[in-house]
């Protein structure tokens, strides 16, 4: 009898935050795959019920809340795949030391989005947008020894929720990922060999400005927009002052800032190593992928 190879090995892998925007794409990424068997955590208020039966769902009271039950669930998992909500990410922490404990192999964290890294951005944001998730990742590292290996995933905004906001900026260039690749990523990613661990990977679907998606959605649609062009300085400022009153209306606005404005690290791909080939990841439309959100 044939010894099976390790490519063939099956893996139990464990998603939390799979009500998100990604979560659905990642269950059914990792659902499609014969090699994984997957189930979710999630906490008790979330509802689960829309997943499919056969996948089973662990339910806690609060990721952070009991540290014995978080270990009993995860004993016996592979990989754990975290698309927690960004205003959750520091709660990432009791999952990751319940991970060690339970002999969990590799965290995905929740990183997902922008890189965040860059010293010029974070302090634009809340701390949960790139300041914690950058502690997560420093948290994963501090891991290591005790056997825990991770990968987190830059990926720019997700495509599906780009807004055409048109500033002084309307020809910079940026990355940018639609959801589905996103999670085929993190799959192709979790069958990948050792290379692809314990660093980031940058990934993207398109490398776009908002000029050229303004462009593709005219001739999609046969309509000429109707374009207000602010000065981006100026729009800051004011997403700024809102956010210092507590006023979050302004997020979208200081997100559009650090997308589309060089030195933020929206272009993430003039300075780092594209992952795309590496995780055979398809090339996409732009027309394609536009047409799909017009309709």
């Amino acid at each position: 009898m044939k010894k099976k190879s390790s490519s063939s090995v099956s893996k139990k892998v464990i998603i939390v935050g799979a009500t998100g925007n990604l979560g659905p794409h990642l269950v059914s990424a990792i659902d499609s795959e014969p090699r994984f068997q997957v189930s979710i955590l999630c906490r008790d208020s979330s509802d689960c019920s829309k997943f499919p039966q056969h996948i089973p769902v662990h339910r806690v009271d609060n990721y952070d809340a009991s540290d014995t039950n978080l270990v009993e669930i995860l004993t016996g998992q592979d990989v754990i795949i975290s698309a927690i909500a960004t205003n959750a990410v520091l709660q990432q922490k009791a999952i990751i030391n319940a991970a060690v404990k339970a002999g969990v192999k590799h965290f995905v964290p929740s990183e997902y989005g922008h890189d965040t890294r860059n010293e010029r951005a974070a302090p634009l944001l809340p701390p949960c947008f790139f300041t914690h998730k950058k502690q997560i990742v420093e948290y994963l590292q501090s891991k290591e020894a005790e056997g825990l290996k991770w990968t987190p995933f830059v990926t720019g905004p997700f495509f599906e929720t780009q807004a055409v906001l048109l500033k002084d900026y309307g020809d910079h260039h940026w990355s940018t990922t639609t959801l589905s690749t996103v999670a085929l990523a993190v799959k192709n990613a979790i069958s990948a060999p050792a290379e692809i661990v314990n660093k980031y990977l940058f990934v993207e679907s398109f490398n776009v400005s908002q000029n050229k998606i303004l462009s593709s959605v005219e001739s999609l649609t046969e309509a000429k927009w109707d374009v207000r062009y602010h000065d981006a300085g100026e729009q800051r400022q004011l997403a700024s002052e809102k956010l210092s009153r507590r006023d979050y209306s302004g997020l979208t606005t200081l997100m559009g800032y650090v997308t589309c404005v060089g030195g933020y690290g929206g272009d993430y791909m003039q300075y780092e190593e594209s992952a795309n080939v590496l995780l055979s990841l398809p090339r996409e439309s732009l027309d394609s992928a536009l047409k799909k959100m017009v309709k």
